[in-house]
C-alpha cells in the first residue's frame, strides 16, 4: 500500500544530532518534472525515484545550480515504500567552472568560432604566398622573355597562354580571399552575439552548486519517489492576444496567449508547466499607513553650491515583447475551395483554474525550454465576445476612424495587461493593447483603423480683425476660424460614429476670450467624461453616406499678446 509522506515548507537547517545516525547517503541527478511560472518568477518541482532500503539514509538532489528562495522549500514523496521525513539542508560548492549549461554551450560555440578564425586566417597566409610567387613568376617572365626573344621567338599561343594562366590563377586567388574575409565577417558578427548572450547569462548565475540533502527513516523497503519544491528567478511569462473581428456576426474571437522565457541556468525537458497570475514577488502586506501632515512649504538649503535635491518616481518595466506578426496569403477561388475541403487543426488550449486571489492556466502537454531567453508561445484560452461595433476618432490628431467595441469578458477568466495582434475578416490590420481585466468585467476593445471609413478635418475660413475704423488699430485683435469636419461611410452596413473635437479653452478668461457659434449639427455632449472643450457627437451613417460637421470659433486676446495654436 502506497504510503504519502507529509508535504511541509522548511527554511535552511540543519540538525546534527539526528544528521550523524543516518548511514547511508544515496547521491543521484533530479529531474525537473513540473514547473509553475509567474510573472516574474518560477516554481520548480524536482524529483528522485529510487529504490529505498530499509535504514536511516540521507537522500540528496544533486546539481541544484540556480539561487533559489531557501523560504519557499517544500518536500514531499509517496511510494510503496514506507518512509519518515525528518527535514533537510542545503549544501554549497563553489566551482572555478559555471554551472549553468547555457554558458557552457555559449563558451564552447566561441571556442569553435576562435577556432575557424585561426584557420581561415592561415589559409588566408597561405594564398597571401601564393600569391607573391605567381606575381615573382610574372616579373621574371617579364625580365626574361625580352632575352629570349634575341635567340629564339616564342609563338603566340605560347605567349598568350603563359598570360591566361597567371591571370587565371590570381583571381582564383583573389576570390578565395575574398570568400574568406567575408566568412570571418560573418564569425565576428555571430562570436559577438554570442558574447553579449554570455555576458546577459553570466549576470544571472553564481559559480555555486547546490545540493538540497533531506533525512528519512524508511521502516519498509519498496519504490519511492521523494519531490522537491522551491520558488527561483530568471524566468517570465506575459499575455499576448489574437482579436479576431467577424463584422457579419457582430462578435470578436478573444485568443490568449502565454509568451514563456527563462534565463534560469537550467534547460527544462518535458515539464509539466503552468502558467499563474499571482505574483509571489510582492508583498502580501498593505503599506504602513502614515498620517497626511500639511505644513508651510520650506525650501530645501543648498550646500556649497550644490543643490540638495529630492525626487521620488516610480519606474515601470514593460516586457517587449515580439508577439508574432501575421501577412495574409493570396490564393485563386480554386485553391480557396479546395482549401475548405481540409478540416483545420484544432487548437490544444489550457485548463484554467481559479485558485483564491489568482488564475493558473496548464500547458496541455509537457514541453522543453532552453535556458537561452528565447520566447515561447502558447495558446491558453479563447473566447468569443458579443460585441456592438462603433467608431470614434479624433480628426486634430489623427485624421483616422478607429473601430472599437464594448465587450464583457468571460465569468472565468482573467485578462492581465498585454498586447493585441487585430485582424479584420481574416486580414492582419495592426496591434493594440488591454489593460487589467476581470472576471465578467465589461471593457473596450480597440480594433484597429478601418480605411473604409473616411474622416477629414479642414479649416475652410479664417479672419483676423484688428482694425476699428479708418485704419485705427484696434487694442485687441479677434481671429475667427471656420472648421468642417467630413465622415464618410464605405462600408455596406450601417454604422456609429463617435466623433471628438477638441475646442479652444481660454486659460485666462480676463485676457482671452472665446465664443463658439454656427455649430451644425449640435454636439451630443460638450466637456465629454469632464474634459473642458472637448465635445462629442453620436452620429448614425448609412452605407455610403457622408455627414458634414460644421463650427465657428473666434478668440479675442490683446493685440500684442501671441496665442498659441492659432
Amino acid at each position: 500500500m502506497k504510503t504519502l509522506c507529509r508535504s511541509f515548507v522548511f527554511g535552511l537547517f540543519f540538525v546534527s544530532v539526528v544528521s550523524s545516525a543516518f548511514a547511508e547517503t544515496f547521491e543521484s541527478p533530479s529531474t525537473i518534472t513540473a514547473v509553475t511560472v509567474y510573472p516574474g518568477a518560477a516554481h520548480l518541482t524536482r524529483t528522485i525515484i529510487m529504490d529505498l532500503p530499509v535504514g536511516n539514509h540521507t537522500l540528496v538532489f544533486d546539481k541544484i545550480s540556480p539561487p533559489l528562495d531557501e523560504n519557499t522549500l517544500s518536500v514531499s514523496g509517496q511510494g510503496s515504500a514506507n518512509v519518515k521525513i525528518y527535514g533537510g539542508y542545503i549544501k554549497q560548492e563553489f566551482l572555478k567552472k559555471s554551472p549553468n549549461q547555457r554558458v557552457s554551450e555559449i563558451e564552447s560555440k566561441i571556442q569553435e568560432l576562435d577556432d575557424q578564425t585561426i584557420e581561415r586566417n592561415g589559409y588566408s597566409q597561405v594564398l597571401e604566398q601564393k600569391r607573391e610567387y605567381l606575381n615573382s613568376i610574372k616579373l621574371f617572365a617579364g625580365g626574361q622573355l625580352p632575352k629570349d626573344l634575341i635567340t629564339t621567338m616564342p609563338s603566340v599561343e605560347n605567349l598568350k597562354g603563359v598570360g591566361n594562366l597567371l591571370a587565371d590563377e590570381l583571381a582564383a586567388l583573389e576570390k578565395q580571399k575574398n570568400d574568406i574575409r567575408i566568412k570571418l565577417r560573418e564569425i565576428a558578427k555571430e562570436r559577438l552575439a554570442l558574447v553579449q548572450e554570455l555576458n546577459n547569462t553570466n549576470a544571472n548565475t553564481q559559480n555555486i552548486e547546490r545540493r538540497l540533502a533531506v533525512d528519512v527513516e524508511c521502516t519498509k523497503a519498496g519504490k519511492f519517489t521523494l519531490n522537491a519544491s522551491y520558488l527561483i528567478n530568471g524566468a517570465y511569462w506575459r499575455p499576448l492576444y489574437d482579436a479576431r473581428t467577424n463584422m457579419a456576426k457582430s462578435d470578436v474571437e478573444l485568443t490568449s496567449f502565454g509568451v514563456v522565457k527563462q534565463m534560469t541556468g537550467e534547460d527544462w525537458h518535458d515539464v509539466n508547466l503552468t502558467l499563474s497570475t499571482a505574483k509571489p514577488n510582492v508583498g502580501g502586506r498593505m503599506p504602513y499607513v502614515s498620517p497626511w501632515v500639511v505644513q508651510a512649504y520650506q525650501p530645501m538649503m543648498k550646500n556649497k553650491g550644490n543643490a540638495v535635491a529630492g525626487f521620488g518616481g516610480r519606474l515601470r518595466s514593460e516586457a517587449d515583447g515580439i508577439g508574432e506578426q501575421y501577412a495574409p496569403m493570396s490564393a485563386d477561388k480554386s485553391e480557396l475551395h479546395e482549401a475548405r475541403k481540409d478540416m483545420p487543426a484544432q487548437m490544444a488550449y489550457s485548463a484554467v483554474a481559479k485558485n483564491g486571489l489568482s488564475v493558473t492556466y496548464k500547458i496541455a502537454r509537457p514541453i522543453s525550454l532552453k535556458s537561452d531567453g528565447t520566447e515561447n508561445k502558447f495558446p491558453i484560452a479563447t473566447q468569443t465576445l458579443k460585441a456592438e461595433f462603433q467608431y470614434s476618432a479624433n480628426p486634430k490628431e489623427a485624421a483616422q476612424s478607429y473601430l472599437n467595441s464594448d465587450v464583457i469578458n468571460s465569468s472565468d477568466l482573467q485578462l492581465l495587461a498585454g498586447q493585441v495582434n487585430l485582424f479584420l475578416e481574416g486580414d492582419f490590420v495592426g496591434k493594440s493593447n488591454i489593460e487589467n481585466v476581470g472576471p465578467g468585467e465589461k471593457f473596450s476593445l480597440y480594433l484597429g483603423v478601418n480605411e473604409n471609413v473616411k474622416v477629414k478635418r479642414e479649416q475652410i475660413e479664417k479672419k483676423v480683425n484688428d482694425i476699428l475704423i479708418a485704419g485705427i488699430p484696434s487694442a485687441n485683435r479677434t481671429t475667427t476660424i471656420k472648421m468642417k469636419v467630413t465622415i464618410e461611410n464605405y462600408e455596406n452596413r450601417p454604422i456609429k460614429y463617435n466623433l471628438f473635437e477638441s475646442l479652444p479653452v481660454a486659460q485666462n478668461e480676463k485676457q482671452i476670450n472665446v465664443k463658439v457659434s454656427d455649430v451644425n449639427p449640435q454636439p451630443t455632449k460638450k466637456d465629454w467624461e469632464d474634459r473642458k472643450g472637448v465635445w462629442q457627437w453620436v452620429l448614425d451613417l448609412e452605407p455610403k453616406a457622408k455627414k458634414e460637421v460644421f463650427y465657428t470659433f473666434s478668440v479675442e486676446h490683446p493685440r500684442d499678446m501671441q496665442v498659441e495654436g492659432l
